[in-house]
């Protein structure tokens, strides 16, 4: 029973850590508008991509984002 109470604890922080990117990417984005050209806008923006990937693992993590699994065949 512990399992399930742990993988229930970690599906919840994995939501928490997913909203304060949510927020962080809002963040960003709006600053992102202000630096039209530039050092700052090539930064920023490249912190947007690694923002937005680190969000879709935690959406997987916690059961917001669904889970590709390739299909596997029987090798026998």
């Amino acid at each position: 029973m512990r399992g399930v109470m742990i993988e229930s604890e970690v599906r919840h922080s994995a939501r928490v850590h997913a909203g304060l990117l949510d927020s962080f990417i809002a963040l960003t984005e709006a600053e992102l508008a202000r630096h039209a050209n530039g050092f700052v806008e090539e930064s920023l923006r490249e912190l947007l991509e690694t923002l937005r990937n680190e969000r879709r693992a935690y959406g997987v993590i916690g059961g917001v984002a669904p889970v590709l699994m390739p299909v596997i065949e029987n090798a026998a």
